[in-house]
């Protein structure tokens, strides 16, 4: 209750990682102004004993290369070595390494990767890219068109970045457009107003630590915070109503919810936002138009996207709780469920298991979607074993089999014991010894990097450890009502 904001959303500052720390290092480096160069001093003392992600291989790749860019000021060719698949994120190290080269680059390499910008930019005109990952384009662009002397070109793409840019400075409150964006201010037109604001947003940006964080979530936040407390008399007293009210306050006009407050809508957070308003009743004053705009946007196969962006494949988890959302208020719409459960179930299927796109790990797929297939519960049974099955000794649930555990995963785990009817004596024993070992003094638990964003890099939120590990002890104290 302490951390709820006095507009009654939860929010918190992501832990720091390299990846927004190295690239505004990197970006205010080149620059001439003084205090940005205080900034870059302060940054590269924390990215000196900062440790790459090692999950995946391109975000140990990209990590490790904005890291050494940003420490030495030049760039190398490691960037090339990560596979198609994740060419937005290998674009984004040529767009770095092209402001890192002074000059010594090979034109011909820099007309390939106009080309591609271009083609990419033509795609994102009929696609409705991502706004932020659109700011990423054009700001590319710009400083490509710039080192081929087409400046007036360059000069033009700039002012479509100023487009995309807030009263505060930044685009979309994003680290990594907003440094981008500045990156292509400083090499065209240093000096002016849209520099200086991304400049002054980026300098205010930076903590106490050195680094630059991640984008903060508040509605995402909010509605996880709810998910997980909604029922406990005391929350319910002191928090439910202002809560409930912030989510109503931050829905957008279109009817849908946006992971943070002023950005598009997203069909997860709205799908997310319509389950904490559940039960709330005068706050399911916005759940309607929500269902509307979750039935508009169902694609031609019966799925749900993430994003409003064309090609955007759609997510086990997304189409989960979008399913669920809908259950919950079946006389509220007119939306075939019937393709979109056979696709979950599908799925598991082929193979073997449910994957998040958000989350990684186990545990948080097999619940949430086990959630969603809730009629089904022969389904659910046997996830709900497959995922009992790799409980570690210490008691805790780990994101991967073979991981260590960490309270957020046994949490999750806990909660789709109950759920699936796995839940038995000893292992309600030793999960709840593992969360009552890892308690910390101020009442929170540890965690880790767990939600993806951009992928694959991982960022940790602390409010989303929390809201996970209070649904496991919830489900621990239910399972003890039933069997006495």
């Amino acid at each position: 209750m302490t951390t709820q904001r006095g507009n009654g959303s939860w929010v918190v500052v992501p832990d720091p990682r390299v990846t927004e720390t190295a690239l505004t290092c990197f970006v205010l480096s080149r620059s001439a102004d003084v205090a940005a160069h205080a900034a870059v001093r302060r940054g590269r003392a924390w990215l000196r004993m900062a440790v790459p992600q090692s999950h995946h291989p391109v975000a140990l790749a990209v990590e490790s290369w904005l890291r050494a860019t940003a420490l030495h000021g030049r760039a190398d060719s490691g960037h090339g070595t990560a596979t198609e698949a994740w060419s937005a994120r290998v674009r984004l190290l040529r767009i770095v390494a092209l402001r890192a080269d002074g000059g010594e680059g090979v034109p011909g390499s820099w007309r390939i990767l106009l080309a591609e910008i271009e083609r990419a930019c033509g795609e994102a005109r009929t696609a409705r890219l991502k706004p932020w990952s659109h700011v990423e384009l054009l700001a590319g662009r710009a400083m490509v068109n710039w080192r081929l002397a087409a400046h007036d070109k360059a000069r033009e793409n700039v002012l479509a970045v100023v487009e995309h840019q807030a009263p505060d400075g930044s685009c979309y409150g994003n680290p990594i457009s907003t440094a981008l964006a500045f990156a292509a201010f400083d090499a065209i037109a240093p000096g002016t107003e849209p520099w200086r604001r991304a400049l002054r947003w980026l300098l205010d940006g930076q903590h106490q630590d050195g680094t630059w964080r991640f984008c903060s979530s508040d509605v995402w936040d909010t509605t996880l915070t709810m998910r997980a407390f909604r029922g406990v008399p005391l929350f319910d007293t002191k928090c439910g109503s202002s809560a409930a009210g912030f989510l109503l306050d931050a829905q957008n006009s279109d009817g849908g919810w946006p992971f943070a407050s002023a950005v598009e809508s997203d069909n997860d957070t709205t799908a997310a936002a319509v389950l904490a308003l559940t039960g709330g009743g005068a706050a399911n004053g916005g759940v309607p138009r929500a269902l509307v705009y979750l039935a508009e946007r169902q694609t031609s196969d019966g799925l749900w996207r993430t994003w409003q962006f064309r090609d955007d494949p759609p997510a086990e988890d997304v189409v989960a709780h979008v399913v669920t959302a809908l259950l919950d208020h079946g006389v509220g719409h007119a939306v075939s469920l019937t393709a979109a459960v056979r696709w979950l179930v599908e799925r598991r299927n082929d193979g073997g298991r449910w994957t998040a796109s958000w989350y990684r790990g186990l545990p948080y797929a097999t619940l949430e979607v086990g959630s969603a297939l809730r009629d089904l519960p022969v389904v659910v049974a046997a996830a709900a074993g497959d995922l009992a099955a790799t409980q570690n000794d210490d008691g805790g649930w780990p994101a991967e089999r073979g991981e260590a555990s960490t309270p957020s995963n046994t949490g999750l785990a806990l909660a789709m014991m109950l759920r699936g009817k796995a839940m038995d004596e000893r292992r309600w024993q030793s999960a709840l010894g593992y969360l009552l070992g890892t308690h910390r003094g101020d009442g929170t638990w540890p965690g880790r990097p767990e939600m993806y964003g951009p992928r694959p890099l991982l960022t940790h939120f602390p409010t989303h450890t929390q809201a996970f590990t209070v649904l496991g002890l919830r489900a621990a104290r239910t399972y003890r009502a039933m069997v006495g």
